[in-house]
């Protein structure tokens, strides 16, 4: 594994933009669906209200007050959907880094094992995104890891054995059932490999 890859394994994340591409067209994505359910839900409470109010407002406020309140309410109301957006813009940040940093620590991964090394598994902080994706190419990375050691054992097992008819075979006379026996063994620990 990288460096980098181990000190973001046990590190918290500091760097937020990990896919930046993706991140922030999901994060454009969100905030946009956020901005226009407030946009929708605003224009349907002010047309559902305001004549309302206009209507019930006339008989108490003069008309040239009622247009000051009325221009102050939606001066208001367009405040708070200014002071609104920055939250908006983070929390759909926050929302696309719980997919993008699991996203990138499983390409390293997958990257290594690419390059041979199952020497680690993959960890995700709680919440993140993609766990059973996480939980699964651990999975594989346990198999083969099994997997590689049944190679190593059988590769020391014919080694040895090869060691053995490599002496067999040098010997005068050579004992030619001995031979056969261990070509034999050879042969079977070959189907092994062979062998899913």
């Amino acid at each position: 594994m990288e460096k980098g890859a181990v000190a973001m394994v046990s590190a918290k994340r500091k760097r937020y933009f990990i896919k930046r591409d993706f991140q922030i067209r999901y994060a454009a994505i969100i905030a946009g669906f956020i901005l226009l359910s407030a946009i929708i839900s605003s224009i349907t409470t002010y047309l559902a209200v305001f004549p309302y109010l206009s209507e019930k407002l006339a008989n108490v406020y003069p008309q040239g007050r009622l247009m000051a309140v009325l221009k102050n309410a939606n001066m208001k109301a367009l405040l708070s959907t200014v002071v609104v957006v920055p939250f908006i813009a983070w929390f759909s940040l926050f929302l696309s880094h719980r997919i993008a940093g699991p996203w990138h620590r499983l390409e390293m991964t997958l990257n290594d094992m690419a390059r041979g090394n199952f020497s680690y598994d993959i960890k995700l902080r709680k919440g993140d995104e993609l766990q059973s994706l996480a939980e699964s190419i651990n999975r594989v990375i346990v198999s083969i890891r099994a997997k590689n050691s049944e190679y190593t054992a059988s590769i020391s097992s014919l080694t040895e054995e090869l060691q053995v008819l490599e002496a067999e075979v040098k010997r005068e006379p050579p004992d030619i059932m001995k031979i056969n026996l261990l070509m034999s063994k050879m042969h079977e620990a070959l189907k092994e490999f062979k062998s899913p």
